[in-house]
């Protein structure tokens, strides 16, 4: 239960410093208001001392009237043009959250509530390109790491009435500030409370990513492929939200999640809004079919050149065999070597400095796979092949993790029990994809829908002028 402030300024004070310790950022100042006793308390480095003077603290200096303390803070609140916030804080939990977001918060002896003056002056992150989400056309702006600042990019794009935007609580230990984005007027009400429904079930002591919260959104079990997905451009957040979607983001994030998201929106990027329709509808089917060969292309090379060579070229058969021969290992021995160095290269690449992280994986790839090819330790062949396997993945980069694992997982079976293995194989991808739960719907392309605008945008891209005529119709 909150504990609610005291009307005795002593009291509040012991009660707030005992919330802070012996921190250092923790700055309290004993002050006169209308000549009563009040205190001045905020976090060193979170509020801007100049805006705080000149906006707030001066013009309550030149207050001069006499009034009881109540009336005092009622005058102070509602009658004078001094911005302090409309709603006052109450309680001792709410003078934390407002202190710990930049806000400064004045009490005055006698009343059990308190002015919350909006100087919020810390340091943060500005608005950079995206690093993650390339794109040819289009804005270059993305998200930063403070909420209220990917508030006003996703205000700045959507300017109608219908757009909600909902803050909480979630932490128990950081209590970290999260924001609830939908559109009332495409969102569907029933999955919004479920969203909300299960966001209040929270209670982990640490929230600092976005990340964090989609095991709770998402009730999938059982399946590798997630109804969630993410972003850090606000075009992009907007443009679902638009269309019906909700969107969650953590203060200090600059990812926003996305729920639900549908399969084949994975294979759509905001260039093909942008591009020719014919152009678009190559492009989507060169994603699907790099999304299809970076998870079956290890396994079915070791099914085909192990298990059933026959239906190889001869040529292919002889350039296999010989690559082998060479090579101390069992094919599917180096395969799955290969694999795992692959994998451990993009870690080692993703991790170290990003100067660094380059030399890495140039290394990595021209200098040891090179000098092991040369002294015969892995076969050319099976090298290739998997490393067009993992250049197909960036292809559709948020299946990353999904793929990475199906392409193991096909590898492992085909090479212990072939063409069996490899057709389980396919199920196990299959039921993957079936199996999400998409707040209820259908996780695959809907081939039945009588939308005709939605099976356009699955494998191919009409043109705008032709969507506007079906929507016209």
């Amino acid at each position: 239960m909150e504990k609610h402030l005291f009307k005795n300024i002593e009291e509040n004070k012991k009660e707030i410093k005992s919330y802070f310790g012996q921190s250092v950022d923790y700055f309290e100042k004993d002050i006169k208001i209308m000549g009563h006793n009040a205190v001045l308390v905020m976090c060193e480095d979170l509020t801007n001392i100049t805006n705080l003077w000149q906006v707030n603290l001066r013009p309550l200096n030149n207050l001069k009237a006499d009034f009881s303390a109540e009336k005092v803070f009622d005058y102070v609140l509602n009658r004078t043009t001094i911005p302090f916030n409309k709603q006052p804080a109450e309680t001792f939990e709410m003078v934390m959250f407002f202190l710990t977001a930049g806000f400064s918060i004045i009490l005055i002896d006698g009343v059990d509530k308190a002015l919350v003056a909006p100087c919020q002056g810390y340091s943060a992150r500005g608005i950079n390109e995206p690093q993650s989400e390339g794109s040819l056309r289009g804005t270059r702006e993305s998200f930063c790491d403070t909420g209220r600042k990917n508030m006003a990019l996703v205000r700045r794009r959507i300017r109608s009435k219908g757009l909600e935007i909902e803050t909480m609580q979630i932490g128990t230990a950081t209590k970290t500030e999260v924001s609830l984005y939908y559109h009332k007027d495409y969102c569907d009400i029933q999955i919004l409370d479920k969203v909300k429904d299960r966001l209040s079930t929270i209670n982990i002591p640490v929230v600092t990513e976005s990340g964090y919260l989609a095991p709770f959104i998402d009730t999938t079990k059982g399946s590798l492929f997630s109804a969630v997905s993410y972003t850090e451009k606000p075009d992009v957040f907007c443009a679902k939200l638009c269309e019906g979607k909700i969107g969650l983001m953590v203060d200090g994030c600059p990812f926003a999640l996305i729920y639900p998201f549908m399969f084949s929106e994975h294979f759509s990027t905001n260039d093909d809004y942008v591009q020719r329709p014919y152009f678009v509808s190559i492009t989507k089917a060169l994603r699907y079919i790099a999304f299809v060969i970076s998870i079956i292309l290890p396994g079915l090379y070791i099914t085909l050149a192990n298990f059933a060579p026959e239906n190889l070229p001869e040529k292919l058969i002889f350039f296999i065999f010989s690559s082998q021969n060479s090579t101390p290992l069992p094919l599917f021995v180096e395969a799955i070597i290969i694999v795992i160095t692959f994998e451990i290269i993009k870690e080692a690449g993703l991790r170290l400095p990003q100067a660094i992280g380059h030399t890495v994986s140039f290394v990595a790839a021209l200098i040891i796979g090179d000098s092991a090819i040369n002294a015969g330790l892995i076969g050319a062949a099976v090298l290739i092949v998997c490393a067009i396997s993992t250049i197909m993945t960036f292809v559709v980069p948020s299946f990353y993790e999904s793929v990475t694992v199906l392409r193991i997982i096909f590898l492992i079976l085909s090479g212990l029990f072939g063409a069996l293995g490899f057709a389980f194989s396919v199920l196990l991808l299959i039921y993957n994809v079936v199996n999400v739960n998409a707040a209820g719907k259908c996780y695959l392309p809907q081939f039945t829908s009588d939308n005709k605008n939605i099976l356009a945008d699955i494998f191919f891209k009409s043109s705008w002028r032709t969507i506007n005529r079906r929507e016209d119709n």
